[in-house]
């Protein structure tokens, strides 16, 4: 009897371990009091909607940021810190009499002729790539592609090869993010495993997320994805 009491006992206690072992982890709500723009942050620095155990927390708390004078009526290159644009001769737009805003981007406008000074800031922005520009420019319109200012840019983590990557762009005016390959195609996004880099064309200056498409439709709601309806069984509002 107390050797059969001994193997049930043991028994038992495996199968206890083994359920232990493949039950799925029991994540906690987030706390009842956020709302907007916490409760995104709070998503973001907990692994988002699926929990996938790494929070996205600030890569890099510093901003850096640069000024670079180029001439318009030449190729250049402007590098700040990892990230690269790339002008073509005569492809930005002269902003004293171009205009700006969505509704303009594919407009004619006439190249700028003299030398501008672009001034860059650069840092983390929910633990991803972000880089600000001003002053707010637009560039020549064009469907040659040798012809598009393109920006490239590094991730702070390692691009997964079956992610999907847009460089979104912050709309100033309310401040969502907008996947614009959506509505043109010739602005989707290229990604480069090696170096860490997504590229895209842009069709103007303002400021760009690089993110996988999970991480910000996990979290946010803009234009480009549904707003977060459930979080590991528990509702959450936005």
């Amino acid at each position: 009897m107390v050797r059969w009491g001994t193997a049930i006992a043991v028994a038992v206690l495996a199968a206890a371990c083994a359920d232990t072992a493949t039950a799925p982890p029991k994540f906690a709500p987030p706390p009842s009091n956020l709302s907007g723009r916490q409760l995104e942050t709070w998503l973001l620095s907990n692994g988002g909607v699926q929990r996938d155990g790494r929070g996205r927390d600030n890569k890099v708390n510093d901003k850096f940021s640069g000024d670079f004078t180029i001439d318009p009526t030449r190729p250049a290159q402007i590098k700040a810190g990892d990230h690269i644009v790339t002008f073509p001769a005569n492809s930005i737009c002269d902003p004293a009499t171009s205009g700006y805003g969505p509704d303009l981007w594919d407009a004619p406008c006439s190249p700028l002729q003299s030398p501008i000074t672009i001034h860059a800031t650069w840092n983390s922005k929910d633990g991803h790539a972000f880089i600000d520009f001003q002053p707010a420019l637009r560039f020549v319109p064009t469907s040659d592609p040798s012809q598009y200012v393109t920006i490239s840019m590094k991730d702070y983590w390692d691009l997964d090869p079956n992610g999907i990557y847009p460089v979104y762009w912050q709309n100033p005016v309310d401040n969502t993010w907008v996947d614009e390959s959506l509505n043109d195609p010739s602005m989707s996004s290229v990604m480069d495993l090696g170096p860490n880099r997504v590229s895209r064309r842009i069709k103007h200056f303002s400021g760009y997320l690089l993110a996988n498409f999970n991480d910000v439709c996990d979290t946010w709601s803009s234009s480009s994805c549904a707003p977060v309806s459930s979080f590991a069984g528990y509702l959450v509002g936005m």
